[in-house]
């Protein structure tokens, strides 16, 4: 989700910035057209969002972290939006005060309506966005399954039938 993220967002004119983990996706996150990447073993994430440019406005969590999200909150510029796509099962605990100082707004989303997915797949065909997926066989399944448990698993795989 996140790749695709990035790529709506450049497509849409965007300045993007990607937040991840460690310095693993840097490399493809700039190749999409990100201009700036964080990873938060190396540095607070909401100090480099506000570092660049003074914050940004929105702040699409794509991970599957509520804590991730939680801490992007200190770098959305004022009038800024953290809007979560993926979280975790602990629950999203942010500061009133600086929401309320700097007018942020905190949003959740669920996977789109049938008319959401309409756009969406319009969108991405006028502007050639194809989601970059692995065929694997049935029997290939298990290590992808594996892979994906340890985090260590790279993009989207689908299971082909010949």
């Amino acid at each position: 989700m996140g790749t695709l993220a990035v790529r709506y967002a450049v497509a849409m004119g965007a300045r993007v910035a990607v937040v991840g983990r460690s310095r693993r996706g840097e490399d493809q996150a700039k190749t999409l057209g990100a201009e700036l990447f964080v990873a938060t073993d190396e540095s607070d994430p909401a100090e480099a969002l506000k570092a660049w440019d003074g914050g940004a406005d929105l702040v699409l969590n794509a991970a599957p972290s509520t804590a991730a999200a939680g801490a992007t909150l200190g770098g959305l510029a004022p009038d800024g939006t953290l809007l979560l796509l993926g979280y975790g099962s602990e629950p999203l605990t942010l500061p009133t005060p600086p929401m309320v100082l700097n007018r942020l707004h905190v949003a959740a989303s669920p996977s789109g309506s049938p008319h959401d997915l309409r756009d969406t797949l319009a969108f991405s065909l006028a502007h050639g966005i194809l989601p970059e997926v692995t065929p694997i066989t049935l029997d290939q399944a298990p290590a992808v399954l594996d892979a994906m448990a340890e985090g260590s698993a790279h993009g989207r795989s689908v299971i082909t039938f010949a």
